[in-house]
């Protein structure tokens, strides 16, 4: 079946971002997180892709290099070291019917983690956010998260149990633009 190209850009330009979810794993030698992002789809633009091997290859190719441009825009340090996230898997499936598709980008970066105090920040550019969205950070046992900034970004946060950190953000909200994280890390084995 040949898809025509003017439903393709219609179906496309429906799809509609309706919320995200990140999660950030820190370990002594990376930090590998999952950014999980639920979008309504009323025209089935992805299921519709997903029939046709080459145009699905070339979506899933297109969401690569755009996360990966916006990595790159991304200062991100830890420790003061600059480091570099890079897209490593995209997953691209439904949830309970073929309108409401999820894609998944894991994403990974080596990074400078040590005994004891540890600094990680991430400049970027401010935005207003288009989607609810819950973020969690998980750090190894017996770590301990010493302070949180987000700037004068209007984002909400909790410490759970001293090395989880969970960080809200609503539609709409407008974003600072940086981030900073410290934390301590017991000896590692």
């Amino acid at each position: 079946m040949k898809l025509s190209r003017r439903f393709l850009d219609e179906a496309s330009k429906s799809v509609e971002p309706i919320h995200a979810q990140g999660f950030f794993y820190v370990s002594r030698d990376y930090i590998s997180y999952y950014l999980v992002f639920d979008y309504y789809d009323p025209l089935e633009y992805y299921n519709t892709i997903a029939s046709d091997e080459q145009i699905f290859d070339a979506e899933v190719s297109k969401l690569w290099a755009n996360m990966q441009q916006f990595l790159d825009s991304e200062v991100v340090k830890v420790n003061d070291v600059k480091v570099s996230p890079k897209v490593v898997m995209i997953d691209i499936g439904f949830r309970k019917n073929k309108k409401n598709p999820y894609i998944v980008f894991l994403i990974r970066f080596k990074a400078p983690i040590k005994t004891g105090k540890n600094i990680y920040e991430n400049v970027y550019e401010s935005e207003v956010v288009e989607y609810d969205y819950v973020a969690y950070w998980v750090f190894p046992p017996g770590s301990k998260i010493l302070r949180v900034d987000f700037g004068v970004g209007e984002e909400e946060w909790d410490v759970v149990k001293s090395n989880v950190l969970a960080i809200y953000g609503r539609r709409g909200m407008k974003t600072s633009g940086y981030e900073l994280i410290e934390f301590e890390i017991v000896e590692l084995p």
